[in-house]
């Protein structure tokens, strides 16, 4: 059609013969056999319309050159009434309509792969696509969901050369890019590829698209949830390209992003381009779950978890041919995060804060370990087993350890044989770290109770019972209550089985775990401890732990921090941590006690003695300065050396002088308490140094009566000491972890101090309104999250805000805390002066 157009209209151009209009005839009706044919919803009817239409570009640039007006003349007979009505509506509609169906029915499925495989076409695509996508200066849903529609395409994803590297080169896919700064300047600044081998020396730094593109959603947290989304579905769809994405998998798992502001789902149920083209996205390998995250920052790892668990799903229905690729990657994942939790930088750390950014990082690498325990198989078990112990052994916070414990319980649930293989010598390791041996007791101890077989579970109990009892005698009190938390566990469900009851004259064995049990279930500290964390014991279960809804979905009782629930052991650490605390108190209230009736007895014995010297002669007071030097002058002559009495009374006057010195300190340091003022910081959901240094600067200068920090080893700290310049040393302070903040305000209220909250609510008062008591506990809360809602209902007062004028929302934790301290230390010098 193009061939006789352009002939038809260069003959016109010469001579206008009557001779032409057959031709012109037949483009005309060709014109309309086209429009008015309506669209088949095959793929072949497809391509062939598509073909078509593109031929009418050149049919209709030659009749525009007929000189005969009846083809343009748009006016049309009606055959039943002989009406003439206008037909360019119709043409428009008819043309127009079927355009739309060609593009929204999804059957040009050939014409976009062939364009995509293009390596030329495609990179092309690539280059305009990420340009557009940069020139944005807000990240929209629609615009982002176009971009991984038309680049990430199903039609070519399944195809492997995308991906892999060959003669060529990388596949369009992973193709080197160049980073965002080095391509503002628009596609000509992009390189000239001859093979896609060659790229310019202005662009040193490359990455692979995909990653770039993950690492640009670091900025913007709809760009991660979105390719999130699709890649997750790709990859379910396709697992067999999994293997050529290990890094970009690693990031999602680990993404964090501090960004929470940005409302996705009012974008999307408020923007119709924006629904229609997320649609037009994969779909999320489990909908139903992942939708409750799509507007935080856990929606990537929790898509990244979802489609294992999926794909795992699949691997058991599936005959073992099919699934073999998805096994091997699951694999090959699993294997990459356990050698990055070994050797990372971060990952391997052994001091770390608690909340920093390490913190969060190695939860979120065990939370997905968890997730891919399914995928140990035989040929592995040895390698990851032997990469956990390495973890276990490390000093990590209970948050990290408990996803390592279970994983643990998982893998030798799965492998029972390797239980009794491996717990047993590390029971019988006298060097092991304590901390490691409360984790290793809390594994055997879930391993013998969800054992699935009666023969196996005896066996457990046979070769891991008697190593964890000997545990009840360990000097260290977190582990010894630890262990027999779980041994009466086990004894209250497994009793039957261990069969200690069958016989009229029990073994010395038998009557040793008779009284054990009988111990553990009826000592009062025992069970107050049991009382303490009632459920958390219950919290492990073998077909949920190690699903993405048992890992994501946090008990009420937990912080909220990265979905993590609180651990049993830490649960045991908060109680003993308050039953000591409780005898301190108790030891010095009863050290009080002591000292008051020990100065009554001795006023009473003074007045006695007294009475005794003026009614006898020879009773006297012992004066032991006035005595020393009798019997030094009446020895003398005995012992004949002069020297040993001028030594004695040398070392008398010493002794005199450091008590006076002792003396005078005491009365400095009372002096210095008694001017302290009736304030007290909690200080303890801060997390950043300089922060905590600053604060303890600020309470040494205003005379603060204490700060109750979250860990007193910030003090060690080189970065601390360089901002509190020795405040340390001059401010009592005093280590209230952030489990404990609740019971340690809620004492104080029973103290007498008003609990005061440094918080933005509802119902706070401005600091210029409030007026201070005299005993006052401030509150801080966290850099970002504030003060937990369950701390400001059960054990705040009052809450109080810092009036502020300004944009930005609200003050750093220190300078607020610097205000207030100082507008409670105005308001009372101000009473002392008008008291005065």
């Amino acid at each position: 059609m193009r061939c006789v157009s352009s002939v038809v209209s260069w003959c016109n151009h010469y001579t206008s013969d009557v001779s032409f209009h057959s031709a012109f005839s037949f483009l005309w009706e060709f014109c309309w056999e086209v429009i008015q044919h309506c669209t088949y919803a095959t793929e072949i009817g497809a391509e062939l319309h598509l073909a078509a239409y593109e031929a009418l570009a050149y049919v209709l640039a030659a009749l525009s050159t007929a000189p005969f007006s009846q083809f343009l003349d748009f006016m049309e007979t009606k055959q039943t009434n002989q009406t003439i009505i206008l037909s360019l509506d119709l043409l428009a509609t008819t043309f127009l309509g079927n355009i739309n169906n060609l593009l929204t029915n999804g059957v040009l499925t050939r014409s976009r792969r062939a364009v995509l495989m293009c390596w030329k076409m495609m990179m092309q695509l690539v280059k305009s696509s990420w340009l557009l996508h940069l020139s944005c200066n807000k990240r929209r849903v629609a615009p982002i969901a176009a971009l991984l529609s038309a680049i990430l395409h199903p039609s070519i994803f399944p195809n492997l050369e995308m991906h892999q590297t060959n003669e060529k080169g990388p596949g369009p896919l992973k193709w080197l890019s160049p980073p965002a700064e080095n391509y503002r300047g628009g596609l000509d600044t992009w390189p000239v590829l001859e093979g896609i081998r060659r790229t310019p020396e202005c662009f040193v730094t490359e990455v692979v698209f995909v990653e770039t593109l993950l690492n640009e959603g670091s900025k913007s947290p709809r760009t991660i949830r979105l390719a999130a989304l699709h890649l997750s579905g790709l990859w379910l769809m396709y697992p067999q390209t999994l293997r050529f994405y290990m890094e970009e998998l690693k990031l999602l798992a680990l993404y964090g992003s501090v960004a929470f502001d940005e409302d996705f789902e009012a974008e999307l149920s408020e923007n119709h381009e924006a629904r229609f083209e997320v649609s037009m996205l994969a779909q999320s390998p489990d909908c139903e779950f992942t939708e409750v995250f799509i507007n935080t920052e856990l929606y990537a790892r929790v898509s990244v978890a979802a489609l294992f668990h999926q794909l795992w799903k699949q691997i058991k229905e599936k005959s073992k041919l099919e699934t073999e690729e998805a096994l091997q990657c699951g694999k090959l994942f699993l294997l990459k995060l356990l050698d990055s939790a070994v050797n990372d930088n971060d990952l391997s750390k052994e001091l770390y804060k608690k909340y920093s950014s390490v913190h969060r990082r190695k939860v979120r690498v065990w939370q997905m370990i968890c997730v891919l325990s399914h995928y140990v198989e035989e040929d592995i078990v040895e390698e990851v087993t032997s990469t956990v112990h390495t973890c276990l052994y490390r000093n990590n916070l209970p948050a990290v350890r408990q996803y390592l414990e279970t994983f643990a319980i998982l893998i030798y649930l799965k492998f029972p044989t390797l239980a009794e293989a491996q717990l047993v010598p590390i029971f019988h390791d006298h060097g092991m770290r304590q901390q490691a041996l409360s984790s290793y007791v809390f594994i055997a101890a879930n391993v013998i109770l969800h054992s699935g077989e009666l023969v196996v579970q005896r066996n457990h109990l046979n070769q891991l019972l008697p190593p964890i009892i000997s545990f009840l005698t360990s000097h260290h009190h977190s582990l010894r209550s630890f262990t027999q938390l779980l041994v009466h566990t086990v004894f209250s469900k497994l009793w039957h089985i261990l069969q200690l009851e069958s016989s009229e004259n029990p073994s010395i064995e038998r009557r040793c775990f008779q009284d054990l049990k009988k111990y553990l279930a009826e000592n009062t500290d025992c069970a107050r401890l049991r009382v303490s964390i009632e459920g958390f014991l219950d919290v492990f279960d073998p077909d949920i732990s190690g699903t993405p809804p048992g890992i994501f979905t946090a008990r009420i009782e937990s912080s909220g921090f990265e979905c993590v629930p609180v651990s049993v052991l830490e649960r045991v650490n908060n109680f003993l941590n308050d039953v000591r605390e409780e005898l301190r108190h108790s030891m010095i209230k009863d050290s009080a006690t002591i000292k008051n009736e020990g100065l009554a007895v001795s006023k009473h014995e003074e007045g006695t003695e007294e009475k005794i010297v003026a009614s006898q002669d020879f009773q006297k007071k012992i004066i032991p300065h006035r005595d020393s030097e009798q019997a030094a002058s009446s020895n003398g002559a005995v012992m004949g050396n002069n020297d040993i009495s001028r030594l004695l009374f040398e070392m008398e006057e010493d002794d005199d002088t450091f008590n006076l010195a002792v003396e005078s300190r005491k009365e400095a340091a009372e002096t210095v308490r008694q001017s302290r003022q009736d304030l007290i910081v909690v200080a303890s959901l801060v997390e950043r140094i300089p922060n905590l240094a600053g604060l303890t600067r600020t309470c040494e200068i205003f005379r603060a009566g204490g700060l109750a920090v979250g860990d007193m080893g910030v003090v060690q700290d080189k970065q601390f000491r360089l901002i509190s310049v020795t405040a340390e040393k001059w401010v009592p302070m005093v280590e209230v972890p952030a489990e404990s903040v609740r019971a340690f305000l809620q004492r104080k209220r029973a103290e007498g101090y008003t609990v005061v909250g440094l918080e933005q609510t509802a119902n706070s008062v401005a600091l210029d309104e409030f007026v201070f008591p005299a005993k006052t506990v401030v509150v801080l809360g966290r850099e970002k999250e504030g003060i937990p809602v369950d701390i400001i209902q059960e054990a705040v007062d009052v809450c109080v805000e810092i009036p502020q004028l300004g944009v930005v929302r609200s003050l750093n934790v220190h300078v607020s805390a610097a205000i207030a301290i100082w507008d409670y230390t105005r308001q009372q010098r101000s009473r002392s002066s008008s008291s005065s």
